[in-house]
């Protein structure tokens, strides 16, 4: 554990949830091949892309619209509607959403690690617990959401991390409560540290996720290693 900045103990912890409660990594994979054999079996056309080349075009659509960049529900829909329409797949839209429905399904079909859900239950117990995601995690599949106050995540007219807008709902949601107050755990170095310390709340970045250092643009309030040293900051 490293401290880069004033630490104030905290009044609402706010937790980033994938890469950071849990690895995101296997789950999209498994989540990104299972749909993949979803959209061949109905579009026996679409065969001759696999994974990466739906990949490929999610980049490219991320890149002609950086909007979609912090909202990745969207993107995939764009990204499968174009895909689509480059086979000639009438209705593209249409069916882009029901392929979503079905990606939505086996992304949320996983349990996190138990040590996150007692590291979690241990915080409720002392703290207002919030989560801030960028991504489209069913927290109550997962067995999450009782643990939080306030889930934001991007939609309706709701923009991603490190843009404002998630910052700033959970700032109304508790008015009482000063920025500073905050703290916001995650593991991204643009999205949650960032996101975070320029809107006057304190951080917490977790090196195991998938942020590497040279993504630092600001530093953290502390840098921790792994999950569970948020025990001896926050209970012990």
């Amino acid at each position: 554990m490293q401290f880069f900045r004033r630490w104030q103990p905290p009044k609402i912890i706010s937790f980033d949830l994938d890469d950071t409660l849990y690895d995101n990594v296997p789950v999209m994979q498994t989540a990104e091949h299972s749909v993949q054999q979803y959209i061949v079996d109905k579009f026996p056309e679409t065969a001759e892309w696999d994974v990466s080349h739906w990949r490929q075009l999610r980049d490219k659509v991320s890149q002609s619209d950086p909007a979609l960049a912090s909202d990745m529900t969207e993107l995939r829909i764009r990204t499968l509607q174009q895909g689509l329409e480059q086979f000639g797949v009438a209705n593209a839209m249409a069916h882009a959403h029901d392929i979503m429905d079905q990606f939505l399904l086996h992304r949320s079909n996983f349990e996190p690690p138990q040590e996150s859900i007692e590291l979690l239950q241990q915080l409720a117990e002392r703290y207002e617990l919030i989560a801030l995601s960028n991504g489209n995690v069913d927290t109550g599949k997962i067995g999450l959401s009782d643990y939080f106050s306030l889930i934001v995540q991007p939609g309706n007219g709701v923009r991603g991390k490190p843009l404002p807008d998630m910052f700033l709902k959970a700032q109304q949601h508790f008015s009482a409560v000063k920025p500073a107050e905050f703290l916001h755990v995650g593991d991204h170095p643009y999205s949650d540290v960032l996101g975070a310390q320029r809107h006057g709340w304190q951080s917490v970045w977790l090196t195991s996720g998938l942020g590497r250092p040279q993504h630092l643009s600001i530093l953290p309030t502390v840098k921790i290693d792994h999950l569970a040293q948020l025990k001896s900051l926050l209970i012990s």
